[in-house]
């Protein structure tokens, strides 16, 4: 075995039990499809990672991820550039999620339109 499996386990192990708390565990495939095709290393995820937030309106929570909050081997590249950094946004539906963003941003927020919530790309409505 590798000197560096154990090692990758261990890391791993550490992350997963607070993903899993916080992320539904459907989105699991997406978030190691990104890292694998990203990050040759350990990615190390901060508390604000995940977002639940309401997007749209509808009373329920959606999750952003956020990888603004997200390190590849201590550093913030590939997840974050000059281009802005990744979030992937999935919207929760009946019986699951839909990702509806997948992309860099400068900035995101949630802000209110005629009185419902929205979702703002770089001060910009999602639509």
């Amino acid at each position: 075995m590798s000197p560096w499996k154990p090692v990758l386990l261990i890391s791993f192990l550490a992350v997963a039990p607070a993903l899993a708390e916080d992320m539904p565990h459907q989105l699991t495939p997406d978030l190691i499809q990104t890292e694998r095709e990203s990050c040759n290393t350990s990615t190390g995820y901060g508390v604000d990672f995940v977002q639940w937030v309401d997007i749209d309106g509808d009373g329920r929570k959606d999750v952003v991820l956020d990888y603004r909050a997200a390190l590849c081997g201590g550093q913030p590249e590939p997840y974050c550039t000059r281009d802005g950094c990744l979030i992937k946004v999935w919207h929760a539906e009946k019986g699951g999620w839909r990702k509806i963003f997948d992309g860099r941003v400068g900035r995101w927020s949630v802000g209110t339109a005629g009185g419902k919530a929205e979702l703002l790309i770089d001060g910009r409505p999602l639509r």
